[in-house]
């Protein structure tokens, strides 16, 4: 019975030991599913963080977020430590949009950024065979990269050009690595980062392409030239990008607006024109002064201005003055007052109707002669060739008197005048030529 019993033990063992690596391999993956390593989070990483810590926010490249623990550096102020269960790159950004005014040229690090991960390797230099050269030591493992968005802008305030009538901006974005004691400056993008900009309370002479950084440092930095005009009190870009989501506030200076009663006027000294000068914001909106302002006219082009300068006083944001033309070219009036500038383009055309209503009115004069007592026999065309040419003659005479004797410019300036001034003229002109032919005839008969 002992001896059966001594048997039998070694049997049951083996047939226990069957049945739980039967449970064990049930219960195992099949071979053929990888099993996933659990997720270790990186090293600590440190960098500048202007803002609280609750704020901070951790995703990926998707735009997952991502579980981060975040400390904040006591003896370090506005920067915070982090630890991410990722060995990818990762974005940092606020959790609220933020807004900046661009108030200077020094260039601006907008807010979040990315985080490039160190490799753990080192690189090894490949030497080709056969030269002869000692292999080269592998190059030292990348460090871990702090990459932030920045933006400059020039000039600040935006200026305005008077010939396109928009305000005038550049501005360049570009990514460049933070805390260069800490990280490597020398980390390469794996794709593009691309910036694009919305528009709120302001319009633009073209639509903006989204910008494209393929790289790090100052020679990558893209250019963005924005010739704009305000709408609001707050003209704003609205930046968005994979590493920085920013609004962005601009400036500008107020201007001066040059508004003429026309864009044309009658050239020659026979017209006047009352042009407004007006201060008003970047908006459009009148502005007006605090303090006395002087504001210097000049005239591009035969014409002047009466008075020559105007002087706003405070709580006035418009004044206005007479422009007199002389000639027939194009006049550019230009408003000064210190930094402020503006100027209207005005256009002199030739007295074309005063002059047709002069001839007019000398050849009906000339042929009126002909009902006037002791007329001679002359004929009607030659009559009306005369009356027009004296008129015409008087015409001229009359546009040298308003700018030389100060003669009403209304006798020669509306087509009414000229048309009366021609029809004395035509009628009195023939009269004394017909005269003067008839005693030259009688001397020589």
């Amino acid at each position: 019975m002992s001896s059966s019993a001594h048997h039998l033990w070694p049997t049951l063992l083996l047939a226990f030991g069957l049945a739980a690596a039967a449970v064990t391999w049930a219960q195992a993956p099949p071979l053929d599913e990888e099993a996933t390593p659990p997720l270790s989070p990186v090293e600590e990483v440190t960098f500048a963080w202007e803002h609280g810590v609750e704020s901070l926010r951790v995703r990926d490249l998707e735009g997952r977020e991502l579980d981060a623990e975040v400390e904040p550096l006591p003896q370090e102020p506005g920067r915070v430590s982090l630890r991410v269960p990722t060995l990818g790159p990762f974005v940092v950004k606020g959790d609220a949009m933020e807004t900046r005014r661009l108030t200077s040229e020094e260039r601006q690090v907008l807010p979040g950024g990315l985080f490039l991960p160190p490799t753990d390797e080192p690189a090894e230099v490949m030497v080709p065979p056969g030269l002869g050269i000692t292999p080269l030591p592998p190059l030292p493992p990348r460090l871990a990269t702090w990459l932030r968005l920045t933006a400059v802008a020039s000039p600040v305030p935006a200026t305005w050009n008077p010939l396109t009538g928009t305000y005038h901006i550049e501005l360049s974005f570009g990514v460049h690595p933070s805390d260069e004691d800490r990280f490597s400056p020398g980390q390469t993008l794996e794709q593009p980062i691309e910036v694009r900009i919305g528009l709120r309370g302001l319009t633009t002479r073209e639509a903006l392409s989204p910008l494209l950084i393929e790289a790090l440092g100052l020679a990558n930095e893209q250019s963005l030239v924005l010739d704009f005009l305000p709408s609001t009190a707050r003209p704003t870009l609205e930046v968005r990008s994979t590493l920085s989501d920013v609004n962005l506030e601009l400036e500008a200076l107020p201007r001066l607006e040059v508004r003429p009663e026309s864009t044309s006027m009658v050239g020659l000294g026979l017209a006047r024109m009352v042009v407004n000068v007006e201060q008003v914001a970047p908006h459009g909106e009148p502005l007006r002064a605090t303090h006395p302002t002087r504001i210097a006219l000049t005239v591009d082009g035969p014409a002047t201005p009466d008075p020559s300068e105007l002087h706003l006083e405070p709580e006035e944001s418009t004044a206005a003055f007479d422009l007199r033309s002389s000639g027939l070219a194009p006049l550019t009036v230009t408003a000064v007052a210190g930094s402020l500038r503006g100027e209207a383009t005005i256009q002199q055309r030739a007295p074309w109707g005063p002059i047709f209503a002069a001839l007019f009115g000398g050849a009906l004069g000339g042929f009126g002669r002909r009902f006037i007592k002791g007329a001679g026999k002359t004929s009607t065309p030659l009559r009306l060739l005369e009356g027009g040419m004296v008129a015409l003659v008087a015409y001229v005479a009359g546009v040298l008197g308003v700018g030389y004797l100060a003669l009403p410019a209304a006798v020669v300036a509306t087509e009414a005048g000229a048309f009366l001034t021609g029809a004395l003229s035509g009628l009195i002109g023939v009269n004394v030529l017909e005269r003067l032919q008839g005693k030259a005839s009688a001397q020589a008969g």
